[in-house]
């Protein structure tokens, strides 16, 4: 305000807000609008005029909180489905031809070094995704005084930081836990698969690999239960399915889709119960997590912070992390079909059943993700293929894949680049 600027705010714990349903409806029925005709159309529309973006939220295990998340994944319609290599990686084209300044302000309540990190590479990855010119993020504490405040947020609004990319990314990748055998309570072998696909009411890749792990669990004698987060989960019958869910398992096994580089809304928030819970709860049950996560773009790089946000929960939550598996182009490989179903299409997934039949047998006995199986299931899946040219060909296919999807809706290619809020 003092340089001028006309600033809007939006208090999100006010505002009713829908989460998105990862129908693609912004791109493919409505580009450019969200289906859902509520605030967050009028939010979206205010991030597309502004010249500057500020996210300020408390930090959720290295991530935003849940309430930051519902808006942000909401913020889809502001890019194109088409895909396009940026900065030596496959993005979407932006919307519109000049997006914004991005500035993240994370606040936490005990300083934590290894959150703050992930949160600032978040914030970056963020500006990467959303084509924004410049990007600047700032950790802060709760006591910190009014004067310490206004420095390191003027600070903020005028630093430009260099976006993470390459080595800066895949570092973030966390490693398995070392410490050997993990030893379950005598009798006990109870596996509890969470997914956490927006995608509720027709098969979902996060749900397909998901079952496919929890069934090689299953046919080594474990019990097995599985588990859809809905928006049930936002009221307190869903909350306490999902605690009582979580409480019966000894293994959790969490499997998702990459939203705008991070854990879609509904997966954020029950993370945020079930760390609450375990934090007051008189006792808790000895538990391991291993998390599944595959995302839009070919490069399954893409995934390393939001496995970095499982490892820093598990850590929070006293819960022993046993590895994580990203893979890349997950709709391209499954698209919610069955991984051994003897019609499917789309490239081979040899791999990805190999790298699951061999963390499923680590898991069983105890063990951790083998890293094999992690490097397995995130590489090309054309045998002999070069990554570039595998990647050549999933932007010119998945350009097409949008241009049909489009034409069914009656939307053509023109106005698949509609401008709503221009």
């Amino acid at each position: 305000k003092r340089t001028g600027a006309e600033v809007q705010t939006f208090t999100l714990r006010e505002i009713k807000l829908a989460h998105c349903l990862g129908c693609f409806g912004c791109w493919v029925e409505t580009p450019g609008l969200c289906v859902e005709a509520d605030a967050g159309r009028e939010i979206a529309k205010a991030v597309g005029h502004s010249q500057t973006v500020i996210l300020l939220t408390p930090i959720c295990f290295g991530g935003y909180s849940s309430e930051l998340k519902r808006m942000v994944d909401r913020l889809v319609p502001l890019a194109l489905p088409h895909f396009t290599l940026y900065h030596g990686e496959v993005h979407h084209h932006p919307r519109y031809p000049d997006p914004p300044r991005l500035v993240g302000i994370g606040v936490q309540h005990h300083a934590n070094s290894e959150e703050a990190a992930i949160f600032k590479a978040l914030v970056g990855r963020n500006a990467i995704n959303f084509h924004a010119p410049t990007h600047a993020a700032e950790v802060v504490m709760d006591t910190d005084s009014p004067e310490t405040l206004r420095q390191r947020f003027e600070d903020a609004l005028t630093r430009s930081e260099s976006p993470p990319l390459g080595k800066r990314v895949t570092s973030w990748f966390p490693t398995p836990s070392t410490s050997g055998v993990y030893r379950q309570a005598l009798g006990s072998r109870k596996a509890l698969l969470i997914v956490g696909s927006p995608k509720t009411k027709s098969p979902s890749t996060s749900g397909v690999l998901g079952g496919y792990l929890l069934e090689r669990l299953k046919q080594r004698g474990w019990e097995t239960e599985s588990l859809t987060l809905r928006a049930s989960l936002r009221l307190e019958p869903g909350q306490q399915e999902l605690l009582s869910s979580t409480d019966r398992a000894d293994l959790l096994l969490l499997a998702f889709p990459l939203y705008v580089d991070s854990l879609p809304f509904l997966v954020t928030k029950a993370l945020e119960l079930i760390a609450s819970h375990r934090q007051t709860a008189q006792s808790t049950r000895p538990q391991r997590l291993v998390a599944i996560v595959n995302n839009g773009f070919p490069e399954a790089a893409q995934n390393a912070l939001a496995l970095a946000i499982c490892r820093c929960f598990a850590d929070q939550s006293g819960i022993a992390w046993a590895g994580g598996l990203a893979m890349g182009a997950g709709e391209a490989l499954s698209s919610g079909q069955s991984l051994t179903a003897p019609a499917r299409f789309g490239p081979p997934v040899s791999h990805v059943i190999d790298a699951l039949d061999m963390a499923g047998a680590a898991l069983a006995e105890g063990q951790s993700v083998p890293g094999e199986a992690a490097r397995m299931i995130a590489k090309s899946p054309i045998p002999l293929l070069h990554f570039s040219v595998w990647r050549w060909l999933f932007v010119k296919m998945g350009n097409r894949h949008w241009r049909m999807r489009a034409a069914g809706f009656g939307v053509s290619k023109k106005g698949l680049l509609a401008q709503p809020f221009a």
